[in-house]
């Protein structure tokens, strides 16, 4: 991620020495992309490492779901003998 965000840096540079040397609309949209992509690689990369830390405790006689996305609550039942949810 770290290369994403060095190459997003160095293309908000590039464009904005660009819109100095040729003053027109064609380097200022590629200042505001440029700058649109340096602010969402720096986002993206927040948005990662607080799913990182996430952390589930389950009580004793507690099921536990972990999932990526929306979970919807069904028929979900634990067997006596087994520790996981069927």
């Amino acid at each position: 991620m770290m290369i994403i965000k060095f190459l997003c840096g160095v293309a908000f540079i590039g464009s904005i020495a660009w819109f100095i040397a040729q003053p027109n609309y064609e380097p200022a949209i590629a200042i505001v992309t440029s700058l649109i992509a340096f602010i969402a690689a720096w986002v993206g990369d927040k948005k990662i490492k607080r799913r990182e830390n996430q952390i589930q405790t389950i009580a004793k006689n507690g099921i536990g779901i972990q999932a990526g996305g929306d979970v919807k609550m069904g028929d979900i039942r634990a067997g006596r003998e087994s520790t996981d949810a069927e």
